[in-house]
């Protein structure tokens, strides 16, 4: 059951204008650890962030069948400007256009 944007709402400002004292750190070995540790419930097929440079907006949309996040895909594919993650439950795919600045 996905649950609505009521029920949890977002808090992103909140956090944007936390101190970076107030987020604990991490070395690299205990962020890989903890990479490991991912895992997508059952009913989701992948997660898609996608960063438009242009723009500088962030977008993540869920999808629970592959055809649909592939449909998807191939639209945001068309603008050079987007900067596409896809993870699933085993990989995580990091997609941009050549000469796009990471």
């Amino acid at each position: 059951m996905i649950m609505s944007g009521k029920e949890f709402p977002n808090n992103w400002q909140e956090i944007h204008d936390a101190d970076a004292e107030d987020f604990g750190t991490c070395t690299f070995e205990e962020f890989r650890e903890m990479m490991q540790l991912w895992h997508l419930p059952s009913s989701i097929a992948c997660v898609m962030r996608v960063e438009n440079k242009d723009t500088g907006k962030i977008k993540e949309h869920t999808y629970r069948r592959v055809s649909a996040a592939t449909n998807k895909m191939t639209q945001l594919v068309e603008d050079p400007a987007n900067v596409i993650t896809i993870m699933d439950d085993t990989t995580i795919h990091h997609l941009m256009h050549p000469g796009v600045e990471p």
